[in-house]
């Protein structure tokens, strides 16, 4: 009896050891666990290109994780500075613009406005009645007003702390396609010490879903773009590659695109180009928004193998429960379920000696 209490006393210390050396290990990690997921999903992300930049200069590993790291610098870290840089700047801008647009507009709206079917009447009465009590409009106006400055100036600031975070990413990352050798087998010994499915199918799952999520992310930006910069094009909208740039970051961090189409709309509105305007926001709405709801999952899907619900629930469901960052963890978990729960129901149908389920 008493060897046995001694043998459960010291299980029970040395597990008390282990959960107190875990609880220390993520209290330590967890100001960096946003930084070294995103420096996973990076690696995965660059590796086909990490591996060919390398053979062409000669197998150096540490050189070409340095070109990765500075051509993710230039294309994603400085535009995405310059963006958040000009957030709290562009606060009086706008104030500025919004009086101006105050003093120009009409007493009378013009004649399409009244001559819009069910709703032109209504209309009509409204520009109508905030002319006559335009004090009142601003008065109305200038709490709201202020509540977008100061959302602004924190979004500027929450922005510049992703970045920062970003940034420390790429340089991890850089470490992780260094000792990817190393990482790949740590994850195969951990994969089966836990056990979990079969060893040679769930790492390049993971990977295929992370990768797969990254080229629907990129991809989809990058039509939206496109199409935001042909209609600024055809709009005559100045400044049009640059303001396609900006939709693109825009969509590449799952921000609404209207940001940057619906102020141009009104921009040529109020520039005397009316026919113009309703054209983008036309094009907008049609076109460039309707993109991020299809194509992204159609992309995800396409290079995950998995069932076009499945990764529109991961990516919709990831991104409400995680923010950006879910995008990619949603489809992954999914996928990993997904996979297992197939593998059980094959196990469960062999142990009772049934056909397997023919694909």
């Amino acid at each position: 009896m008493a060897d046995f209490q001694s043998w459960t006393t010291e299980r029970i210390a040395r597990l008390a050891a282990l959960v107190l050396l875990i609880a220390a290990c993520l209290q330590i990690i967890l100001p960096f666990l946003g930084a070294l997921t995103w420096a996973a999903i990076i690696a995965i992300t660059v590796w086909p290109a990490f591996v060919w930049l390398s053979g062409r200069l000669g197998e150096r590993p540490a050189v070409a994780a340095g070109l990765c790291s500075l051509g993710l610098f230039l294309v994603l870290v400085v535009p995405f500075g310059i963006l958040t840089a000009t957030l709290g700047q562009a606060v009086p801008q706008v104030a500025s613009m919004l009086k101006e647009l105050v003093g120009s507009i009409t007493p009378e709206p013009p004649q399409w406005v009244s001559d819009l079917p069910l709703v032109g009447g209504l209309l009509r009465d409204v520009w109508l009645g905030a002319v006559a009590d335009m004090s009142g409009v601003v008065k109305k106006a200038l709490p709201a007003a202020e509540e977008a400055g100061v959302w602004a100036l924190a979004q500027g600031a929450n922005l510049a702390l992703a970045l920062l975070e970003f940034l420390f990413a790429i340089l991890i990352a850089a470490v992780f396609l260094i000792t990817a050798d190393r990482s790949a087998d740590l994850a195969e010994r951990l994969v089966s010490r836990l056990d979990i499915g079969e060893r040679g199918s769930i790492i390049p799952l993971v990977v295929g879903t992370v990768r797969s999520v990254s080229i629907g992310l990129v991809g989809t930006a990058s039509v939206q773009a496109l199409i935001a910069a042909l209609g600024f094009v055809i709009a005559g909208m100045p400044g049009a590659a640059l303001l396609g740039f900006a939709t693109f970051m825009l969509a590449l961090v799952q921000l609404p695109t209207f940001l940057i189409w619906l102020p141009a709309a009104a921009w040529l509105y109020y520039g005397g180009e009316s026919g113009w305007a309703i054209f983008l926001a036309v094009w907008g709405f049609l076109l460039i928004n309707p993109v991020d709801n299809f194509l992204r999952p159609y992309l995800i899907s396409r290079g995950a193998k998995l069932p076009f619900a499945l990764i529109l629930m991961g990516v919709v469901g990831g991104l409400l429960a995680w923010g950006v960052i879910g995008l990619f963890i949603g489809p992954t978990l999914l996928a990993v379920a997904y996979s297992l729960t197939q593998s059980w129901i094959g196990a469960a149908r062999e142990a009772v000696n049934l056909p397997p389920e023919t694909p």
